[in-house]
């Protein structure tokens, strides 16, 4: 088979580079409205990320956060205590980064952004879940309640079009030998 050659396989076509090696990996940059839609979908699907705050220090700060709302300029909304150390994190560096994984369903994001501390009490309440309970267990009337904001700078996501039995078909296929395999589709992502 010739190098740049195009095979069907599954309903997809795939390369074959030089030396017969398959490469099944498709890269698409997402922007504006169409990168808004991707990440509300993969946070639709992990709505847990590790929230790092303080990045440029040898040991930033990382901890687990639910994301209560990605909003329609893709901007990520955390509801958070006023005291806590993420927010006293920001006053000194605004940087902040998210990391989300699912696995099962093979998607993976990456978000280097911009966080603020907004103090909207009518907000905090749109976004109260019955889960955000255990950590504020006196409801969404806590005067020290607040919203983190999250407004991405930049990013990159990883995900598979195929669905995880196709991929598994082709982890497979790249196991034996037969191509050489990196996970679907990826880009850089900016809203």
């Amino acid at each position: 088979m010739k190098a740049g050659s195009r095979l069907p396989w599954f309903g997809h076509a795939i390369r074959v580079a030089s030396g017969n090696t398959i490469a099944m990996s498709d890269q698409k940059q997402l922007n504006g409205p169409e990168a808004v839609k991707q990440l509300q979908e993969l946070v639709d699907h992990q709505a847990v990320c590790m929230m790092i705050t303080r990045p440029k220090l040898s040991s930033p700060h990382t901890r687990p956060m639910a994301v209560a709302q990605v909003d329609d300029d893709g901007a990520f909304w955390f509801i958070t205590l006023l005291h806590s150390d993420k927010c006293v994190d920001l006053k000194d560096d605004a940087h902040v980064h998210l990391h989300f994984a699912n696995p099962k369903a093979q998607e993976y994001l990456s978000i280097y952004g911009t966080g603020e501390v907004v103090n909207d009490p009518v907000r905090v309440k749109e976004l109260w879940s019955p889960i955000a309970r255990a950590w504020v267990p006196d409801g969404s009337d806590n005067p020290d309640l607040r919203l983190l904001k999250v407004t991405p700078d930049d990013g990159y996501y990883w995900d598979t079009k195929d669905g995880t039995v196709i991929a598994a078909v082709k982890i497979m296929v790249a196991a034996l030998g037969m191509a050489t395999m990196d996970g679907g589709i990826e880009g850089k992502i900016r809203v």
